[in-house]
């Protein structure tokens, strides 16, 4: 009954997702890295655990070439994020840091081998909300992967009381997403300088989350860019840059 439970909710959240999403208006900052970077593959989409709804449907409609492979919990709350991740037709790594941790990170490592994009939330799956941890960064180390950071909000919605304030669109609104300069992590760097990068990738998340509120209260119309209706490529000194010195 639980694997017919998961395959329904799929069918069903996968039309959801695709109504609700697709009648935002959406605006994008920077999204010539997107552009750049995704069919290249070897990319590590970082975002938090609490964007994951309109952030999966961005991918999914927008890279049509180069699959995710998304990472996603053991527990039976993830069966379900799995089955929706299967019905997108990406793939799913199950694994956390609690449980099947190292076996995951080999099989994330293996789908960056074969020049996938991964996408991990660095707090989840239950967090501190908003709080980066340092397995991303390892995994972008060992595997030489670049990180991309990436978020988003939305004039329509609503913050569920969750543990991480998950936030989820409603129909017709405007939605915008900020990408982040990618980060590449040194496969030399000490266990200091891997905090660095830690902080400085939470330091990024927040600064994009800044500029994605400041853009829709703004509300205004910049540049066309060739994924939303108006898209602002221009860099925002808020994002810091790519490299820790």
């Amino acid at each position: 009954m639980h694997k017919f439970l998961t395959v329904v909710f799929a069918s069903l959240f996968n039309v959801l997702l695709r109504c609700v999403c697709g009648s935002n208006r959406l605006t994008v900052t920077d999204e010539h890295i997107f552009r750049d970077y995704v069919e290249q593959g070897g990319n590590i989409f970082a975002f938090w655990h609490s964007r994951l709804f309109y952030l999966v449907y961005f991918y999914v409609k927008h890279a049509r070439r180069c699959k995710v492979a998304m990472l996603v919990s053991l527990s039976r709350d993830g069966d379900y994020g799995a089955a929706l991740v299967r019905k997108l037709r990406q793939d799913a790594v199950r694994g956390s840091t609690s449980r099947g941790g190292q076996k995951a990170v080999r099989r994330l490592a293996a789908k960056i081998a074969e020049g996938r994009n991964i996408a991990i939330t660095p707090d989840g799956p239950r967090g501190p909300a908003f709080h980066v941890n340092e397995g991303i960064v390892k995994l972008a180390q060992i595997t030489g992967a670049r990180i991309i950071p990436v978020s988003y909000d939305a004039t329509h919605k609503r913050l569920l009381k969750s543990w991480d304030r998950f936030l989820i669109v409603w129909p017709f609104g405007r939605v915008h997403v900020a990408f982040g300069e990618p980060i590449e992590v040194p496969t030399d760097i000490t266990r200091y300088e891997r905090g660095q990068y830690r902080a400085k990738l939470e330091q990024t998340l927040q600064a994009l989350d800044e500029i994605c509120a400041r853009e829709l209260a703004n509300g205004r119309v910049t540049t066309p860019g060739s994924i939303g209706e108006a898209a602002s490529t221009e860099p925002h000194p808020a994002v810091p840059p790519q490299r820790v010195v």
